[in-house]
């Protein structure tokens, strides 16, 4: 919306072609929608139900991992293409907090064997002088 309501000298978030930016609508809000409560699960639940979120938080991390190898954004440094855009933003805010909770149960959700381009991406985006400077 800033973008289109205001012409600014900032980074653009979204990319100019309306397919792309379409795509990074969707993904954004499946970060929110269904990644992220699938990841708040793992805490948020013990035993069966824990097992559920984890289950839920690898199959979506997967998809992840099909878009960054499928789609407009493959071959790409992030999802918003050569530049940090809005699914990297949306993804990477509770980067930190996936990292901490893969610490606290034990267990790796982002597996760079299995999820390469992800943990890659991962890895590239906590080393952005933005993300450094906060």
């Amino acid at each position: 919306y800033i973008e289109e309501a205001w012409e600014t000298k900032a980074p653009n978030l979204m990319p100019k072609h309306p397919y792309d930016r379409a795509l990074a609508r969707f993904w954004a809000a499946f970060v929110d929608d269904k990644l992220l409560p699938s990841v708040w699960g793992i805490l948020k639940w013990q035993g069966e139900e824990q097992q559920k979120a984890v289950k839920e938080s690898l199959a979506n991390f997967s998809l992840l991992e099909e878009a960054l190898r499928t789609s407009s954004c493959s071959g790409k440094a992030y999802f918003g293409g050569d530049e940090i855009g809005l699914v990297d933003i949306v993804l990477g805010g509770p980067l930190v907090h996936i990292k901490n909770l893969e610490k606290v149960i034990n267990i790796v959700l982002v597996d760079p064997v299995k999820l390469p381009l992800l943990s890659v991406w991962m890895a590239r985006f906590s080393e952005t002088d933005e993300l450094k400077r906060i």
